[in-house]
């Protein structure tokens, strides 16, 4: 595996996102007008091409799993020849909604997850 670098200018001037992960993948990678093309109601539900979908909000652990940032990356330009990838911080985000077609989904357990990575680091 290349190596990968991440700058991230962490002064308070990076954006807020909102973040939502779709239960499809979609053929792009750059920005959209997601508030023009994708609406949500109150009660948590949209529809996506035709198809309901149905979210539940996850949050960054926050607490004991305090000092964790969710992060939105771009990939940088590179101008050598090494094989490291190389990343910055475009904006930051405190929640991701995570969709589902028909029915809710299981929230993210984020928590569990860096519960499970910090014991594993740690040995």
């Amino acid at each position: 595996m290349d190596p990968i670098s991440i700058h991230w200018d962490n002064n308070g001037s990076t954006d807020k996102a909102i973040v939502h992960k779709l239960p499809c993948k979609v053929e792009h990678s750059g920005s959209a007008r997601v508030s023009d093309l994708f609406c949500t109601t109150s009660d948590d539900t949209a529809s996506f091409r035709g198809r309901k979908l149905i979210g539940i909000k996850s949050s960054v652990p926050q607490g004991v799993f305090a000092g964790y940032n969710g992060i939105v990356l771009k990939k940088a330009t590179t101008t050598t020849d090494t094989e490291e990838q190389t990343f910055s911080v475009t904006e930051t985000f405190d929640s991701m909604t995570v969709w589902g077609w028909d029915a809710p989904v299981q929230p993210l357990k984020l928590d569990k997850l860096i519960g499970i990575q910090n014991a594993l680091h740690s040995t």
